[in-house]
């Protein structure tokens, strides 16, 4: 059976309301996932601790057909919680498909863009045995299922699939807000998608990739030498970075990777350009910038650096340290490769801390 939520409008972006303080610090991680999988490990989190879900799946929109299809979550901890959901189910919800025309209920909730709520899964995935998915609700505690629309500029993006508890103080409201974020977000993911695709971004650490800066840097070059201007090409590494990834996963280095990316474009000026160099490092062309002026932007690259730290990484102490390198185009060379060897040949020579990581 069917129910509709009914009353005021549900609040634009910026006027959430206040029961939304739950959802803040979840929805940190729902804007900072860096691809389709992370997202749905976000979105299950953030259903579970600002809604109150017990489970949430996350059914994203593959191609053109409408049929929706469940992203599996990327880590440990949200894979091991749906195991159990998965052996009463007999099925792995995730791994199924929703298909709008066999499901009045989805079809209905995509079409008006509103929440609504459902008895029974099987009404939703009718892949499920049907009284199979009545015991596992009533094993599982749910009270209901809720269908939450991911939209975003009147194009249906996905569908978000709550499975509520008998008893809960939730309103639709936050749900739909959580719907709402999450489709910025994915928009936002798809976007840098289409850029690294195209060759722009780096996919790790969100920024241009080695062949867009390159390409950046010669145009510069061509500019600098036709009107006989300063420009300075600068490096930085993060040290030790392989023993970081060793030793703490691949998930927390490469957020050092991309909190790093984001200091030094918080730290430069908007003339400056940053992009990936190699796996661990990071490139910035400095324009008008001769060797005294590219000092000083190493020093304030450096300074902001090194009050980088990642909250909630669960280490009794993390302490990074990088490696950094200037060249002027006077000195380094007059093309991109010559600037790019040339610094990376000084950058190769410092010296590397005894310790990168405690």
């Amino acid at each position: 059976m069917l129910k509709r939520f009914r009353g005021k409008e549900p609040p634009v972006a910026g006027q959430e309301p206040a029961s939304l303080s739950p959802l803040l610090e979840p929805l940190l991680a729902v804007h900072s996932a860096p691809d389709a999988g992370w997202l749905a490990d976000a979105a299950m989190t953030a259903a579970e601790r600002g809604v109150g879900a017990l489970y949430g799946f996350l059914y994203l929109a593959a191609d053109d057909s409408g049929r929706l299809r469940g992203e599996e979550p990327a880590s440990r901890e949200r894979i091991g919680p749906l195991a159990r959901a998965t052996q009463l189910l007999g099925s792995d919800p995730t791994a199924l498909t929703i298909d709008p025309e066999a499901s009045p209920s989805v079809a209905e909730a995509l079409r008006e863009g509103r929440a609504t709520a459902v008895e029974s899964l099987a009404g939703v995935l009718p892949q499920l045995n049907e009284k199979q998915a009545e015991k596992a609700q009533r094993q599982l505690g749910v009270g209901e299922i809720w269908l939450v629309p991911i939209r975003a500029n009147n194009e249906t993006m996905g569908l978000l699939v709550l499975l509520m508890p008998a008893n809960h103080s939730a309103t639709i409201e936050t749900a739909e807000a959580l719907g709402r974020h999450i489709a910025v977000a994915l928009a936002n993911l798809r976007g840098s998608e289409a850029a690294r695709k195209r060759g722009e971004l780096d996919a790790v650490r969100w920024i241009h990739d080695e062949r867009k800066f390159t390409e950046q840097l010669g145009i510069e070059i061509q500019r600098a030498a036709r009107h006989q201007r300063p420009l300075s090409v600068l490096l930085v590494r993060v040290d030790g970075y392989a023993e970081l990834r060793r030793r703490h996963g691949r998930f927390l280095a490469e957020r050092v990777l991309r909190r790093v990316a984001a200091t030094m474009e918080d730290a430069m000026r908007a003339t400056d350009f940053l992009g990936a160099f190699k796996d661990d490092g990071f490139a910035a062309i400095l324009v008008e910038a001769d060797e005294t002026a590219a000092e000083n932007a190493k020093s304030r690259f450096l300074g902001a650096l090194a009050k980088i730290d990642l909250p909630k990484a669960n280490l009794p102490s993390l302490d990074l340290s990088y490696s950094c390198a200037i060249v002027t185009m006077e000195k380094g060379g007059s093309t991109a490769e010559d600037l790019l060897a040339a610094a990376g040949e000084r950058l190769g020579t410092q010296p590397q801390p005894q310790e990168q990581v405690a």
